[in-house]
């Protein structure tokens, strides 16, 4: 005995502390109990949690993992062989076998334990697809049924298409970034009117002017005539009807959401009161069916101080 380990034909410490400390568990010198609790139990616990924080980082290189999984599984080897030897030793010299089964199974349990971490690191080496956030894709799909142009003056910004989702911020960027802009020109057939509601407050807030060059319906009549002068084409059209929910809410036999149309119906209304439209003209509006568009003649809606010129 030499400090407490049995020595073979040659002492393992004859190569350096570290190499002898090696060397001295692969030969099975150290004792069963050392061998199971510190140089095996112990070490892979302290591998354990090192291996297992690598599983904070989403995308590990494979390279790099290919690097650690093979050594950690040179350490396991050089671990359970030594700690066999360790249990042949014990073996021969006291003849007890329950420490040794129970080594045995330990050494079992750690191999499933870190086939599944070394399987769990495994999948983070492949890339995975990054999700477009449900908002931000929602954005983008709603922002694609309309668009936004800017006049090279930078005087006159043309809504073309839906007034769809989103709208709202988009021209509440441009306003911020153009602060030159005089006038809205709308060519849409409606969308939301919520949305619609918000690019009006807009338009009041810059006092801008509004125009249509082609159709302007629906929702779309909420923006129209939040303009200061509201002006159109010879061959435009201005189209009301009354308020409907989308049939893409209805579900399952349910409004979703739960809205009081006649509520919306009649903020508008008092909406476009502000704005001196005619009283008989806002009946006319409100009681048109909401399944069919009136596209009152220019005369009427001049008259009914819809354009004011």
């Amino acid at each position: 005995m030499r400090d407490g380990f049995r020595l073979y034909r040659s002492d393992p410490f004859q190569y350096g502390l570290c190499m002898g400390y090696l060397m001295a568990h692969w030969r099975g010198t150290y004792s069963l109990s050392r061998s199971l609790w510190i140089n095996f139990v112990a070490l892979r616990i302290a591998v354990y949690f090192a291996l297992a924080g690598l599983l904070v980082f989403e995308f590990i290189p494979l390279s790099a993992f290919v690097v650690l999984i093979a050594t950690d599984i040179a350490l396991f080897t050089w671990q359970v062989v030594g700690l066999i030897r360790s249990c042949e030793a014990h073996i021969a010299g006291h003849g007890s076998l329950a420490p040794v089964w129970g080594s045995y199974l330990v050494i079992v349990l750690t191999l499933f334990v870190f086939g599944t971490l070394w399987l769990g690191l495994f999948q983070h080496t492949i890339p995975r697809k990054v999700e477009e956030p449900f908002s931000t894709r929602m954005e983008r799909e709603h922002a694609s049924t309309y668009k936004l142009t800017l006049s090279d003056d930078k005087a006159t910004l043309t809504l073309d298409g839906d007034v769809a989702l989103g709208s709202t911020k988009a021209v509440r960027r441009l306003f911020s970034e153009n602060p030159s802009i005089r006038s809205l020109v709308l060519n849409s057939t409606g969308g939301n009117i919520y949305e619609a509601r918000g690019v009006a407050r807009l338009v009041r807030e810059h006092g801008l002017d509004t125009h249509i060059d082609g159709e302007c319906s629906s929702a779309c009549t909420i923006i129209f005539i939040s303009g200061k002068t509201r002006t159109m084409a010879a061959a435009a059209r201005l189209g009301f009807h009354q308020y409907r929910l989308d049939t893409t809410a209805y579900v399952h036999n349910t409004y979703i959401p739960n809205v009081d149309i006649a509520a919306e119906q009649e903020r508008d209304r008092s909406f476009f009161e502000r704005q001196a439209i005619n009283q008989r003209f806002l009946d006319k509006i409100f009681k048109s069916p909401h399944s069919d568009i009136w596209f009152p003649a220019r005369d009427e809606l001049l008259a009914a101080g819809v354009i004011t010129q």
